[in-house]
């Protein structure tokens, strides 16, 4: 430690060995030692001599320090780790800007500034961690024309299978678990472990190998916080509501309840994997303080088929509804409703629409005189010829109407019964007996037929009277 470097509390410093090693944060200052801790994990305390650490990661002289720790303080001179790198490329004139950047784990873009800045002389700040990673690398590092890593690289093969056998023992632990823990990338790991479960070739830098091949598995299992409090009832939670709501994905959810939806996803992941795994008590009572989902989300309904569905969506048009008015009200699109019209299978939010709309129009009828006169030529059923009981059943017969070319006899009981049913539906004399494919005469005659046998005291049914032909009427 130079005279002028102060230690204090909070500090995180980074270690100066060529092997690389772990940040620390200072937690106290003694009169010869300060205490610190994994500045990541926030564990393992340790006492550190306050001679090892220092400022900045070269001497006076400007030698690099390969011992203690050097202060991280966020941005700092680029030139010393320029010249480095210079010296590095005199040393390895083979090798592009770019590899030497992937081996200090730094962007190549970075790294082409600060070189850059020092060839024009101009002064441009880095961050220290960037710097740090610069200074700390050697030729030995670097790839050689003749001897691959400078002689520091092992076979891979032995190290991959001990990596593997952690892995597959405990599945808890991840590859970028591991790779953090050997102070390694997570992409050259996994590069690593593919090539070697591939029988292919590989090798790997001795001090990375020799890391991945002292770590166990209690090194990496993952501490359960002690504020985190148990995820098993957060996850029932909300796969009860996956199983009451359409449309209720895990996003969606977190994002309802107010909480981050990739932790959300990481809790549930896991739970189902078998892993012990806590969550923030706030995010916990978030979630389970939602007992309702907005829309687009609705509350499932097990029994409703695209028939009924379709059913729905022309009652609706037969009342009177437009479609524009149903997909507004059902908070779709036009298009949406037409192509589930045309396919008959209905997408989650089509149902949803249709679902929505039918709840809000169905009771009442609708503005358009058009809408209803074109749901009357296709004879499309309106509302009321369906029960809910039976809407959403294929071989369900619609009630209180008739289909035209349906089999069968017409009595004067049942026409009688189904002309009032249309007159209450606001048809007259010519669109009923278009809906039920009669022509006028036999309507007539089978009306004549009932007012015939109708017992006494019983009301006829008040209908227009039998048109003229054309030629009395000209007459």
């Amino acid at each position: 430690m130079t005279s002028d470097h102060h230690v204090a509390p909070e500090q995180v410093y980074w270690s100066c060995s060529p092997d690389g090693g772990s940040r620390i944060r200072i937690t106290g200052v003694g009169t010869s030692h300060a205490e610190a801790v994994n500045a990541t994990t926030l564990q393992e305390p340790q006492q550190i001599p306050l001679n090892d650490l220092h400022p900045l990661a070269t001497t006076a002289a400007g030698a690099r320090r390969r011992t203690g720790y050097v202060l991280d303080t966020g941005v700092i001179d680029s030139l010393p780790a320029a010249r480095h790198v210079q010296d590095l490329i005199v040393q390895r004139p083979h090798l592009p800007v770019t590899a030497i950047a992937r081996h200090a784990q730094v962007p190549p873009t970075t790294l082409k500034d600060v070189l850059r800045a020092a060839d024009r002389g101009q002064q441009r700040n880095v961050n220290a961690d960037v710097a740090h990673r610069l200074l700390l690398l050697s030729a030995a590092d670097l790839p050689h024309e003749a001897r691959g890593y400078g002689g520091q690289s092992t076979d891979a093969a032995p190290v991959m299978e001990h990596v593997d056998r952690i892995l597959v023992e405990h599945p808890e632990i991840s590859v970028a678990t591991v790779a953090r823990a050997a102070t390694m990338t997570v992409s050259t790991l996994a590069a690593t472990l593919k090539d070697v479960r591939a029988g292919r070739p590989r090798t790997i830098k001795v001090r990375f190998a020799e890391r991945l091949l002292a770590l166990k598995a209690t090194d990496l299992t993952p501490a359960f916080r002690k504020d985190a409090v148990d995820a098993t009832p957060v996850v029932e939670h909300v796969r009860q509501l996956q199983e009451a709501y359409e449309l209720a994905s895990i996003a969606f959810i977190a994002k309802t309840a107010g909480v981050n939806s990739s932790t959300l996803t990481s809790v549930i992941d896991d739970h189902a994997a078998g892993l012990r795994r806590g969550i923030h008590p706030t995010m916990a009572r978030q979630v389970l303080a939602l007992t309702e989902l907005p829309a687009p989300a609705f509350q499932r309904r097990p029994g409703v088929t695209d028939v009924g569905l379709i059913r729905r969506l022309r009652g609706l048009c037969a009342l009177g509804w437009t479609l524009n008015a149903i997909a507004h009200a059902g908070g779709t699109t036009v298009k949406s409703l037409t192509d589930f019209n045309q396919t008959g299978s209905a997408t989650p939010s089509v149902k949803a629409a249709v679902l929505a709309a039918w709840g809000q129009l169905s009771h009442r009828p609708g503005p358009s005189g058009l809408a209803r006169q074109r749901a009357l030529a296709k004879r499309w059923d309106p509302p009321l010829a369906w029960e809910e009981e039976n809407i959403d059943q294929p071989a369900a017969e619609p009630l209180g109407t008739r289909t035209a070319g349906r089999s069968g006899e017409w009595t004067p009981d049942l026409l009688r019964l189904e002309l009032e049913f249309l007159r209450d539906e606001g048809l007259n004399w010519t669109e009923s007996l278009a809906r039920l494919g009669l022509r006028s005469q036999r309507a007539h005659e089978l009306l004549a037929e009932g007012e015939e046998a109708v017992e006494p005291g019983c009301p006829p049914l008040r209908l227009p009277s039998r048109p003229q032909p054309s030629h009395e009427l000209a007459a």
